[in-house]
C-alpha cells in the first residue's frame, strides 16, 4: 500500500441470509494481496473500541456485515439478537480514522448498516431507505450483468443481488452499474477515500476474475495508487 498505513479492520458479522465469515475471509484475502495486515472483528462495538485505543490508526476501515435497528415487523424474531443501535463511540472512532486520512470500504450489506447513523450514509454517498414512500430493495439473487464505466473493465456476468432505489446523498464516481443502478463507486471526503461495492453476497462473486479485477482497482485507489 503506497500511502495508507498498511493495516485494515473489517467489521463483519450480522444477521440472517449471509455467510459473513466466508465473505470477510474473501475480502481479507484481497486486502492481504495488496500488502495489508487485516483484523476481522464481528462486534461493531469492539471495532469502535479498537479503532479508538489503537496506537496507530488503521489505514482502512471496511464494513462487511449487517447491523441495523431492524424496526420493521418482519424482523421481530431477529431483533432481540441482531438489532443494533449505533453508539456515540462510533463517531469517536470515525473522527479519529478520518482525521488520519484513513480510507473506508463498504461491501454488499455495509450500505444497509447503521440506519440510525446518517453520517455513515453521507460518507458513502448513497443511503438505503426504509421509508415506505421510497423503499430501497433488491430482487432475489440471480444472474446479473455488471457494466464497468470506461477504463474500469468490460461487461461481465455474476450471480448476486442488485441493490435498487437507494437515495443519493452526495456526488459519487460510478465505477460500475447494473440495470442503471450504481453497484461500485468511489468518492472522497477531505483527505479520505471512500469506496462502495453493493455486490459480494457470497464468495462466488469474489472468485469471479472480472469482479476481482474491478475490486483490485478500487482497493488500489483507496490505497492512494
Amino acid at each position: 500500500m503506497s500511502q495508507l498505513d498498511p493495516s485494515a479492520v473489517i467489521v463483519a458479522g450480522g444477521s440472517h441470509a449471509h455467510d459473513f465469515a466466508a465473505t470477510a475471509s474473501a475480502l481479507a484475502s484481497v486486502l492481504r494481496h495488496h500488502g495489508m495486515s487485516v483484523d476481522i472483528i464481528d462486534d461493531p462495538d469492539d471495532a469502535w473500541r479498537s479503532m479508538t485505543e489503537r496506537t496507530q490508526p488503521y489505514g482502512l476501515l471496511a464494513v462487511n456485515g449487517l447491523r441495523f435497528r431492524m424496526t420493521h415487523a418482519r424482523y421481530d424474531v431477529l431483533r432481540p439478537r441482531w438489532g443494533y443501535r449505533t453508539p456515540p463511540a462510533a463517531d469517536t472512532a470515525l473522527d479519529r480514522h478520518l482525521a488520519a486520512g484513513g480510507a473506508v470500504l463498504s461491501t454488499h450489506t455495509g450500505c444497509i448498516c447503521f440506519d440510525d447513523w446518517d453520517r455513515w450514509s453521507a460518507l458513502l454517498g448513497r443511503k438505503w431507505s426504509w421509508d415506505e414512500q421510497h423503499l430501497s430493495w433488491h430482487p432475489e439473487r440471480g444472474p446479473l450483468t455488471i457494466e464497468p464505466t470506461p477504463g474500469n473493465g468490460t461487461p461481465f456476468g455474476i450471480v448476486d443481488e442488485i441493490y435498487t432505489d437507494m437515495i443519493a446523498m452526495d456526488a459519487v464516481d460510478v465505477m460500475a452499474s447494473c440495470n442503471e443502478q450504481p453497484v461500485v463507486w468511489r468518492r472522497t471526503q477531505g483527505t479520505s477515500r471512500i469506496g462502495v461495492t453493493t455486490v459480494g453476497h457470497d464468495v462466488d462473486t469474489y472468485e469471479n476474475p472480472s469482479y476481482r479485477a474491478l475490486l483490485d482497482r478500487l482497493v488500489l485507489w483507496l490505497a492512494g495508487a
